[in-house]
């Protein structure tokens, strides 16, 4: 008899979950990363021949809920259309019917991981004022992110600042100003065990405060980077000003180089 090893199974597995492709222009290359309710792959898009970040569904979604936020997280994603906001590129269904979006694919440092590389405070304060800069436009277009925090800041090659995961941004207002375009779903605060998975692939070093199983997507926080009524979870109340709470919470980390381990 011939034993495969634990490594052969692995690699095996790995293969198996990969998602297919068929029917689409894109080619899976490998797995990036895993969030609350999707898995993100590194992909070729055959057609231009450039890697992208592609999101799909990684759960059962019998009532359609999940693919019903899926498709608004990449239609807020696509109308925030700014160099600190990563972009949208196609959204489509892959060929077990399942929802996906494309985006690019981001090369550098989370935030938490580049500030070492940083000295000086004059360009840590860069690094806010682009990150401000990027919220600022997403408020002025209705939308709040609410899990700003430095692990879902990325800083690229060149020094871009990339503010990402908007899987539970919370839409204030639609463009022609009609008011709240998707209501939350119920839901209860869950205290994450362990480290939470990240869509890059990464893991947060805080616990992370979870939707439960049934309101995926509802709400998710950081411990000292939620506002108050945020961490209460007095979600009809969440404003800008939710956003504005961590931006305070960063800006002190990026001085202090220590998280914070509560309210400012």
């Amino acid at each position: 008899m011939n034993w495969i090893s634990d490594a052969a199974v692995a690699r095996l597995r790995a293969v198996g979950s990969l998602p297919d492709l068929s029917g689409t222009k894109y080619r899976v290359l490998e797995g990036v990363g895993r969030g609350g309710m999707g898995a993100v792959y590194l992909a070729e898009d055959t057609t231009l021949g450039r890697r992208v970040a592609l999101k799909t569904l990684d759960l059962p979604d019998p009532t359609g809920e999940l693919t019903a936020r899926m498709l608004r997280e990449a239609q807020i994603l696509a109308r925030l259309e700014h160099p600190g906001i990563v972009p949208v590129h196609d959204v489509g269904r892959l060929a077990d019917g399942r929802v996906f979006y494309t985006m690019k694919f981001v090369r550098g440092d989370r935030l938490d991981r580049h500030l070492g590389k940083m000295s000086s405070p004059a360009d840590r304060l860069r690094i806010f004022q682009k990150i401000c800069d990027a919220v600022a436009f997403a408020h002025a277009h209705g939308v709040v992110h609410r899990d700003l925090k430095p692990e879902n800041v990325m800083v690229g090659t060149f020094g871009e600042v990339l503010v990402m995961d908007w899987g539970v941004a919370k839409v204030l207002r639609d463009p022609a100003g009609r008011g709240e375009a998707m209501s939350d779903s119920p839901q209860r605060n869950v205290p994450a065990t362990g480290e939470a998975p990240r869509e890059d692939g990464s893991a947060s070093e805080h616990t992370v405060v979870a939707p439960a199983p049934t309101a995926h997507g509802a709400v998710l926080g950081t411990p000292g980077y939620m506002a108050p009524e945020q961490a209460r979870g007095e979600v009809e109340n969440l404003d800008a000003r939710a956003d504005v709470f961590a931006l305070g919470a960063i800006l002190r980390f990026l001085l202090t180089g220590q998280a914070p381990g509560g309210r400012l």
